[in-house]
């Protein structure tokens, strides 16, 4: 008889990619997922390690399974249970741990069948109408204040043709709209063929049927002029969003990060996007106090950022994770850090408004998301990946929203339409205003895509 498994995912993109394959596995050995903590006959924990407050939420969770469903099977993988399995045994004394590069044998192992990979493929997504796809996984930078490289330090790409088959069956599931995922997407290199993210593009953007393709991040110094002009050719099917994670904007904390750009070459990289996708969404992450940024270098970032122009900014206050480099170095004042914080989320804030504003009058094409009520709940930048891909949330301005729906832009835009169109379609529409960082618009008709 098959069990009930509560499936717990912390973190990334990329883990909740892997959650998603290794559900459908339990599910072709007989077993079945269930939100119900207390009804769960094992009890899947997918953990980050990241910052402290992914720790934090892996203990959390782990305390309450215990509380709740002390009878449940406990198994935990991802970066923490490979970095730091005691923390989990020492809560968790009978738990079953994993680490990152035995993930994918979970299920086999515990059903008792041979082995069968194939790099964490997905055929649905649960709940959600947007697919994602994992096609890289590794990082082998050696960025100071990170621990990704640690916990994930094998990298390898998903087959060219494996990748392709995957994503036709998720369009021919009616999938609009499918995020391409990585630890490092930007170093992607098919295993087979060694064709590289580029060239898999090509392919991917020249397969039948109505859909689009999105990139959760990318590295700036993996932007080149060529893969842009690829991109650049596949019309509706490639969203203009780009993800490119900053960290600071002075030179000076950039190589006391161990971070492989600069400023200058960053700016060059941003210039290729814009002159290609005027209408991109352009969004990054940024970390305010690292152990050494002085008041003069967090001038530097807040200039550049806004020089740089962006979309919107996903902020993370430094946290020291032990075996980084910069975990010896002297931390600054919880005082200071916050204030910067503060300070780059109104910039932030600014920086939605004035993209959502600047798209007046044009004319995009939306995913719908959900249908609103009085209120909703709008997705805001999700593309964390270098770190910790992180969902915002947010509160609409209020205005008539009876019969309305949600969607979101190829620029990563949210436009609220009043229009009561299903979820998971592509429609055209108008942005007639804008407010808080979020649209308005007009859809020609209401039945249809």
């Amino acid at each position: 008889m098959g069990v009930k498994v509560y499936f717990k995912t912390i973190g990334c993109r990329v883990n909740q990619v892997e959650t998603q394959s290794l559900l459908e596995k339990f599910a072709v050995f007989g077993h079945s997922a269930t939100s119900d903590l207390i009804l769960a006959d094992l009890v899947l924990i997918n953990s980050c390690t990241v910052t402290e407050f992914a720790d934090r939420d892996a203990v959390k969770f782990l305390k309450k399974t215990a509380k709740v469903n002390p009878k449940a099977r406990i198994v935990v993988t991802g970066c923490l249970a490979t970095l730091d399995p005691q923390k989990i045994l020492s809560l968790a004394p009978t738990a079953l741990i994993f680490n990152n590069n035995d993930k994918e044998k979970i299920p086999f192992e515990l059903c008792g069948a041979p082995f069968k990979p194939d790099a964490f493929a997905v055929s649905r997504f649960e709940g959600r109408t947007r697919a994602f796809v994992k096609l890289q996984d590794g990082c082998n930078l050696v960025c100071s204040y990170c621990l990704v490289p640690h916990a994930r330090s094998s990298m390898s790409s998903k087959p060219a043709a494996a990748a392709e088959n995957e994503i036709k069956r998720l369009i021919a599931s009616g999938f609009k709209e499918i995020v391409l995922c990585g630890t490092r997407l930007g170093m992607y290199k098919c295993p087979e063929t060694g064709l590289e993210l580029g060239g898999l593009m090509k392919r991917l953007l020249a397969l039948e049927g109505r859909f689009r393709l999105r990139f959760s991040s990318l590295e700036p110094m993996e932007i080149s002029e060529g893969l842009i002009e690829i991109l650049s050719r596949g019309g509706k099917k490639f969203c203009q969003y780009f993800h490119l994670p900053l960290q600071s904007g002075s030179d000076k904390v950039l190589k006391e990060m161990r971070r492989p750009y600069d400023t200058a070459e960053y700016l060059r990289k941003i210039g290729f996007i814009r002159a290609a996708f005027p209408r991109a969404g352009l969004y990054t992450d940024v970390i305010t106090g690292y152990p050494s940024e002085t008041s003069k270098d967090f001038d530097d970032t807040r200039e550049f950022i806004e020089r740089c122009g962006f979309s919107g900014l996903h902020i993370f206050s430094y946290s020291s994770r032990p075996g980084t480099a910069a975990a010896s170095l002297k931390p600054l004042s919880p005082q200071t850090v916050k204030a910067r914080s503060t300070v780059l989320h109104e910039l932030d804030a600014q920086l939605r408004a004035v993209f959502a504003v600047s798209m007046i009058g044009a004319e995009l094409e939306m995913l719908i998301l959900e249908k609103q009520a009085d209120s909703a709940l709008l997705v805001q930048e999700e593309g964390a990946s270098s770190a910790a891909e992180m969902l915002h949330t947010g509160s609409l301005p209020q205005k008539n929203t009876v019969g309305r729906a949600l969607g979101l832009a190829e620029n990563f835009l949210n436009i609220s339409v009043e229009c009561p169109l299903e979820p998971g379609g592509l429609h055209k529409v108008k942005i007639t205003g804008a407010e808080k960082g979020y649209c308005f618009g007009e859809v020609d008709m209401c039945l249809g895509e």
